[in-house]
């Protein structure tokens, strides 16, 4: 698309030895004293040279030691292997590796890293990774510019877990959120997710209550103003999103 903030990757200085590279698939990398820790490591294996040279030009000559994915879905996961055979990285998600639920940490001199599961609302594998000295949170898949992270029936079940998940993210009033995917945004967008799924809620089950077609709703139920400059929103997220509750409204599950 025109203008895409994604087409070009931007490396972003998140903090004092913290970086993001920005693009459509997202990762991050932090200097932990005498080796460095990567989160995520994107889907395309040819961009491997470019990552290294990116990780050494912002840290310098220093290991990675750990490389922590939010989750294990192919586009976070692609360049697992070159970390492995070239620093013999230890790779940490929950695929791999038993994390408790109150999280495992990253002790350095100058900054703490925490990896907190926090699964079932994209995967069963989800995590957050939390950097409190530096107020950084990546989320994963969690929060997806307007995207419903669940493929399935927003069921009663979903919904509280969708609730309770997105609470705990705003809790952590994190200075940077950053997504599995486009522009690195702040808690006010994972907020505004939240007030913009319970309204796609109550007014979809209103309106198939109330007898509307298919049609009469997905044509009623526009994208809201404010939301207009969010990543590759209109183009296809809130349709999505609509179409998902829509089906689950239709299903009569919004109801239980």
């Amino acid at each position: 698309m025109a203008g895409d903030p994604t087409d070009t990757p931007v490396i972003v200085p998140a903090g004092d030895g913290f970086f993001i590279r920005q693009a459509i698939d997202n990762m991050g990398w932090c200097d932990m004293g005498d080796y460095i820790l990567v989160v995520d490591a994107l889907e395309d294996a040819p961009l491997e040279g470019e990552v290294m040279a990116a990780i050494a030009d912002t840290i310098g000559d220093k290991p990675v030691r750990y490389v922590l994915n939010t989750h294990t879905h192919y586009d976070h996961v692609s360049l697992n292997g070159a970390f492995v055979e070239r620093f013999g990285a230890e790779i940490i998600n929950q695929r791999t590796t038993t994390i408790e639920p109150g999280g495992r940490v990253f002790q350095a001199p100058e900054r703490e890293v925490r990896m907190i599961p926090m699964p079932g609302t994209h995967t069963k594998e989800d995590c957050v990774i939390w950097a409190p000295d530096d107020g950084i949170l990546f989320v994963g898949d969690i929060f997806g510019w307007g995207l419903i992270p669940s493929g399935g029936l927003l069921t009663a079940e979903l919904r509280g877990l969708l609730r309770d998940t997105y609470r705990r993210l705003i809790d952590f009033d994190a200075r940077l959120v950053i997504p599995g995917h486009g522009p690195v945004c702040r808690t006010a967008e994972l907020v505004r997710w939240v007030e913009y799924f319970e309204w796609l809620l109550e007014t979809v089950g209103d309106l198939v209550a109330s007898g509307k077609s298919d049609r009469e709703i997905i044509m009623s139920v526009t994208p809201p103003a404010d939301m207009h400059h969010w990543w590759r929103f209109e183009a296809w997220k809130h349709e999505d999103a609509l179409s998902k509750v829509l089906a689950s409204a239709r299903r009569g599950v919004l109801d239980d």
